[in-house]
């Protein structure tokens, strides 16, 4: 670049040479007095008088310009290479002056326009001259410690030559002098050497690249370097998960780990449901679970998979992350990475634990004659005889039931693995075994898992893998909905009365006024459930030119799930039928083939592209067949011959065929490593869907700031790192049943006339709808990544808006048609939120360090849009004696499962007037009179009164975890907890209807001082949802501390070993809590199908409680 500096005086009152500055691409140009030529020619015939000794050319133009008025253009740094100037010439034209002046320097001029423009010399052209022969070039490649590293990738940079290395390190490839040779191996850092043929042996020792590993992310079809992410991406090492603790599957793994993310269960019992939640919820009707994908393929069972098998986790949040995978996208992305060989020796490593799991909080009950009497009293204030008699108030019986079921729980954990690589090859093949017995007897999980990884790289440009994976697991499960004890086991536990008996003299159960002890439900009924799983998916990737690669990926996954149940004939339920059987088979198959292009490439060092085009297919199967029987003439069948009933009950069958046609694309671009842009786009077609809206469209884009690297924000000497993020896109969620979009016909009986016979018949039972489509989130996401004192601190901060419209569900459309709903597209829900995280190393001694890690959430959820619909009240399962309770209640402004009741307040005492309740009497519960039909109180308690009592869902979720090691020491404490939400205790109010401690203190003439009513939910008015149960349910708790010792190996007695660690943890140690039921994370309506799961969760009903687990562990690798 060129150009002109103006404005500068040269007569003899001029500044000073050192005084003039030379700024960038631009040299000196100063205007002289004398008047400017006109034309080429006499330019270049002006004279010139010059005398120069060592002079620079700085000097001798300046005087040239001097004296001929011709404006000097020059690149500085041109002008300050050249040599020195020596020359003395009087009244010679200016071309020839220049020409001796530039005779021994490396440049040359023209003059045009009325300036002398200064340019580099051309090199002379050089004679061509036979290239050097290739010389054969023999190597070995090592670690830092010598080892040798069979399978590195040596290639000629700029060629196709290469060859990778053998098991012992060595390899032998032909060079030609100049070209440089390069060296690769997963996990350690490239290495590159110039050859000059003159040493024909190297010995190459490569150094473990450690940062490299932790800071690639694996996105969807490729990977990146945390670095360049223009998205909003968690991560979670499988240090992080495999701390310890007792975690049965991936998704409990993560609980607490990642910032925006929600881990619940529904309960504690062994192999319960885990639900994962992704910056809120957006779907009514659909789910809510996000997407998982293991080594690249979309699994329905990526969740359950064992967290040992796991090297990394990546949880994909905003829309510009998600857009890849489309119409699957819009719950977020979980993208598990399993452990896969390395180049290397076989590392062989064992994990185990054993440990103890004890139920945190018990209930405070009454004892077998306090309840006794209470029942009593109960019913002589009905005006009902005495349930007990006198016998039973002196029989002493006091069966502490919850005692009598429950058990210290035991759980055992062992994984054995081995892993290495050697030549082309690296492999590894793991296996685990997981057992709990559950703290309520008779309730077990167990599985058994193994992993085979395999790689090969045949040739430098072409390699292949395979991923094989199966598990077997047994439940032996109980379940918890309902009011009635078959439903619902811990009801049952909870409400019995201490005074009934456990055993007969013959040892068989007792019964009580004809009706079955609850340990005998516990233990008499068989519930198993096995499931089985099996996935094979396989890659190969080909470099087609240096950067171009073209990747197929295959597999398929079948899993398959039988529960068996059988009701034996010496339970009274069980006697009625003469024994009750039930098989539910559901088996699931995914086929999926994909082939997609990459491109990577860095053009003229600034900037550098990445991307991404493919296409998938995907086909699906669901089938399940059900049969259910009773009568049976022996317990000895139990479910395994269900000809053996003589009545069959019910029997179904199904097969449910989906199909996933996509095209999708990404491209990455980067402009001086410091200006971020990514835009994907998806296109899908599904055959969930109607005819009309098969297909959908999913665009994102995203840029990003790394604001670091300027120069100005370097001389700040603030951050360390620094980056700007903002990001929008639209995905989709298609997680729905199949074919709902359809006509849907069932049985019927059809009669033609008054005393005719009845018919079977097929009726129309749903209406179709051929526009149905996706429901379609759109997201936007803006962060800013920090970091501050070498990186020693880093945090991020994110901020996301998301609107999903089309929502899934059905609205009222009449009755005309003989149909009261249709399922349609309609309505909208938004979540906002804010996110933050930080690492910090806050001690790196040699002997001692401390690190931690924080994540704090903030979502806030709101319904947009009930297409027209004013309102949707949902009813709970069927509680208190049978009653479906009105529960929540959605509305435009509102969150999913908002409480919706009355204002408790108080008791009705005695000579209270209380209109307002008819029928009421003393003991009663009262409540307020707060609205009618007009909007305004009208003195009767009824639906009208009914308002907001709290929400289910909470608005923080936080995590802090904190790592000290000292010398061979190691300790970690994980915190973990939610804020500004409620639960919904159901369980206190069966408590105090029926033998908990609270009945004590029910209202009584002689007890007018209490708020608990007279007989729980058994009287009017007492089992409606109401303030009084709605509890604060925010708590902080000690997840896991886990304290571990790595014994030095040089001390044991194998020499094998290259690591030993012993450690113990506690789980669940402590939790600080307002919430007086038995744990503020339980959810009994997360069992709950249909379209009511998603509105109606935070209850708390006789659900399973929470542990407390002591466990030793060890760990060892050979």
């Amino acid at each position: 670049m060129q150009s002109t500096i103006a404005g500068t005086r040269c007569d003899s009152h001029r500044r000073s040479t050192k005084h003039l500055k030379f700024r960038g691409l631009v040299s000196l140009l100063c205007f002289a007095t004398g008047m400017q030529a006109n034309a080429a020619s006499s330019q270049q015939q002006q004279l010139v008088s010059l005398s120069f000794k060592n002079a620079s050319a700085k000097e001798v133009f300046r005087e040239i310009n001097k004296q001929t008025g011709l404006n000097i253009l020059a690149d500085e740094a041109l002008l300050e290479k050249s040599g020195k100037a020596n020359i003395v010439v009087n009244n010679m034209p200016v071309s020839e002056a220049l020409n001796i002046i530039m005779r021994n320097q490396p440049l040359t001029y023209s003059i045009e326009g009325g300036a002398i423009i200064v340019k580099t010399k051309a090199a002379p052209l050089q004679p061509a001259s036979t290239p050097a022969p290739p010389v054969e070039i023999h190597g070995v490649v090592t670690n830092a410690k010598g080892q040798p590293l069979p399978g590195a990738t040596i290639t000629v940079k700029g060629t196709r030559q290469g060859t990778v290395s053998k098991p012992d390190g060595s390899f032998t490839i032909n060079v030609n002098p100049g070209e440089t040779l390069e060296v690769s191996v997963m996990g350690y850092k490239p290495w590159s050497m110039k050859i000059d043929g003159k040493n024909n042996t190297l010995k190459v020792s490569l150094e473990e690249d450690v940062a490299n590993l932790t800071d690639v992310v694996v996105v969807g079809y490729g990977t990146t370097k945390k670095r360049d992410l223009t998205g909003s991406i968690s991560s979670i090492s499988s240090d992080q998960m495999n701390n310890g603790g007792v975690t049965s599957n991936a998704a409990q793994a993560i609980q607490g780990r990642a910032a925006g993310v929600q881990v619940s269960q529904s309960n504690s019992a062994p192999g319960g449901q885990t639900i994962v939640r992704i910056r809120g919820g957006n779907s009514i009707k659909s789910t809510n679970e996000p997407l998982y994908i293991v080594d690249g393929f979309p699994s329905e069972t990526g969740k359950d998979i064992n967290p040992n098998d796991i090297d990394d986790i990546q949880i994909l949040k905003d829309a510009s992350s998600t857009a890849i995978y489309g119409s699957r996208g819009a719950n977020g992305v979980v993208m598990i990475t399993t452990k896969r060989g390395k180049t290397g020796k076989p590392a062989i490593q064992y994990d185990g634990y054993y440990g103890t799991q004890r139920i945190v909080k018990e209930y405070d009950k009454m004892n077998g004659l306090e309840n006794m009497q209470v029942t009593n009293a109960k019913a002589i204030e009905k005006g009902q005889p005495a349930f007990y008699t006198a016998a039973d108030l002196a029989s002493g019986r006091n069966n502490d039931w919850f005692q009598l079921a429950t058990r210290p729980g035991m759980v055992q954990s062992h994984n054995l693995s081995v892993s290495g690589g050697a030549g082309e090859d690296r492999v590894s093949l793991s296996g685990s075994y997981f057992r709990q017995d559950g703290a309520l007897k008779n309730t077990a999980f167990e599985r058994y898992s193994v992993r085979l990884n395999y790689d090969r790289q045949f040739t430098p440009h072409f390699k292949t893998g395979a991923s094989v994976y199966g598990s077997h697991a047994y439940t032996n499960f109980k379940t918890y909905d309902g009011n009635i004890v078959p439903s619902n086991v811990m009801y049952g536990v909870l409400t019995a009365s201490p005074a009934i008996p456990v055993y007969n003299d013959n040892g068989t159960f007792a019964r009580f006024k004809g009706r079955d002890n609850p340990l005998a439900w516990l233990l008499a009924p068989t519930n198993d459930r096995y499931e089985n799983k099996v996935n094979i998916n396989a890659y190969a990737d080909y470099q087609i030119l240096d950067g171009f690669n073209f990747r197929v990926n295959g597999g398929t996954e079948y899993a398959t799930t039988k529960e068996g149940t059988y009701l034996p004939r010496d339970l009274v339920d069980g006697e009625k039928v003469g024994g009750k059987a039930s098989v539910n088979d559901i088996a699931t198959t995914r086929n999926l083939v994909e082939a997609y292009f990459t491109y990577k490439k860095v053009f003229n060092t600034i900037h550098s592209v990445n991307m991404v085009a493919g296409v998938s297919y995907q086909s699906d199967m669901y089938s399940r067949h059900y049969s259910q029987v009773q009568k049976f003439s022996t317990d000895a069948f139990l479910y395994h011959n269900l000809d053996g009933g003589t009545e069959r009950l019910a029997s179904s069958s199904l097969d449910l065929p989906s199909k996933m046609a996509s095209a999708y694309g990404r491209l990455n671009y980067s402009l001086k490593d410091k200006y971020l842009l990514t835009f994907t786009f998806r296109r899908d077609g599904s055959s969930k869907f109607g005819g009309n809206r098969r297909f959908g469209n999913y665009p994102s884009g995203s840029i990003a700031w790394r604001a670091g690297e300027e120069e100005f924000i370097k001389n700040l000497n603030v951050f360390s790192s620094l980056k700007f993020r903002g990001g929008y896109g639209v995905t989709g969620n298609d997680r729905i049943p199949d074919f709902i979009y359809m006509y849907l016909f069932g049985p019927t009986n059809v009669s033609l006339g008054t005393g005719s016979d009845s018919y079977g018949g097929t009726v129309v039972t749903r209406l179709s709808n051929p526009n149905l489509h996706w429901e379609s989130t759109a997201q936007f996401d803006a962060g800013v990544d920090m970091g501050f004192f070498n990186n020693r601190i880093m945090a991020t901060i994110d901020y996301y808006r998301k609107k999903t419209n089309s929502l899934i569900f059905d609205i009222p459309i009449g009755d005309w048609n003989g149909f009261s709903t249709q399922t349609v597209n309609a309505g909208g829900i938004s979540n906002r939120g804010i996110e933050l995280s930080i690492n910090t190393e806050n001690v790196t001694g040699k002997s001692f360090t401390w690190n931690t890690t924080l994540n704090i959430a903030y979502n806030k959820q709101t319904v947009l849009d009930l297409a027209g619909r004013p309102y949707i009240i949902t009813q709970t399962a069927n509680l208190y004696g049978g009653r479906a309770t009105d529960f929540t209640k959605l509305e435009k402004g509102q969150e999913l499962s908002t409480f919706y009741g009355y204002v408790y307040d108080g008791v009705i005492k005695t000579g209270e007037a209380h209109t307002a309740q008819p029928n009421s009497k003393p003991g009663d519960p009262k409540y307020k009179d707060i609205s009618g039909p007009n909007g305004k109180p009208d003195g009767i308690i009824d639906a009208n009164d009914r308002t907001y009592l709290g929400h289910a869902n909470p608005h923080y979720i936080y995590g802090i975890s904190n790592n000290f090691t000292w010398k061979n020491f190691e300790l970690n404490i994980f915190l973990q907890g939610a804020l500004d939400y409620s639960l919904y205790n159901a369980t206190a109010l069966v408590l105090e209807s029926g033998p908990g401690k609270a009945a004590l203190n029910r209202w009584t003439t002689a007890n007018e001082n209490t708020d608990i009513p007279r007989d729980g939910y058994a009287i009017p008015y007492g089992g409606m949802i109401n303030s009084r149960f709605v509890e604060n349910a925010a708590y902080l708790r000690c997840k896991m501390i886990t304290l571990g010792y790595n014994l030095p190996v040089a001390k044991t007695f194998l020499k094998s070993l290259r690591g030993v660690k012993v450690y113990g943890s506690v789980q669940n140690l402590f939790t600080i809590t307002k919430y007086t039921g038995s744990d503020p994370e339980v959810n009994t309506n997360l069992n709950s199908s249909g379209a009511n799961a998603n509105l109606s969760s935070g209850l708390d009903y006789t659900a399973f409680p929470a542990y407390r687990t002591f466990t030793a562990g060890l760990k060892m690798n050979f």
